[in-house]
């Protein structure tokens, strides 16, 4: 987030230089209020395709990594200690002993059940990115069309 935020003061700071009055000419372009606001909005585009790309997915990248690596922490500790009580539990049906692997048997399921739902979590992440990145394209491509617009109607405008 904070890469945005600078990103955008960075650009945001080489527009107003630009939008001082609306008599600066770019070559045969006159900036006007609304080329300004089509630029803004292409390179706010590209801040999200950027911020998205450097910030977000690798944030989520690693955190799901991180909670994967966890639960299989975790299933490989209770798999220890299941296998540790397996001789104990020979003893008798009531035993105290029973109740703790018992215990441990079922946090074992739900660390499983969890780690299948962090790997269906990173497969979706990978199927979404590739959408994700065509609708931040998109919305660059949308932009970058408002500008080249309204650069062809000033120039057809001064012949």
């Amino acid at each position: 987030m904070r890469f945005l935020g600078c990103l955008l003061i960075v650009a945001c700071s080489s527009f107003t230089s630009a939008v001082q009055g609306e008599e600066q000419v770019e070559g045969q372009l006159v900036l006007t209020h609304e080329l300004v606001e089509a630029q803004y909005a292409l390179q706010l585009a590209r801040l999200q395709v950027r911020e998205y790309q450097f910030v977000t997915l690798p944030a989520t990248r690693r955190a799901l990594d991180d909670q994967v690596e966890l639960a299989e922490t975790e299933i490989a500790v209770l798999s220890r200690r299941l296998r540790d009580y397996e001789p104990f539990l020979r003893v008798g049906e009531y035993s105290p002993v029973r109740t703790a692997a018992e215990s441990f048997s079922l946090s074992y399921v739900a660390a499983e059940q969890r780690l299948r739902q962090l790997q269906d979590a990173r497969i979706d992440l990978m199927r979404s990115t590739r959408q994700q990145y065509t609708l931040y394209n998109l919305q660059v491509l949308h932009a970058m069309t408002r500008v080249a617009q309204l650069r062809r109607e000033q120039l057809a405008d001064a012949q």
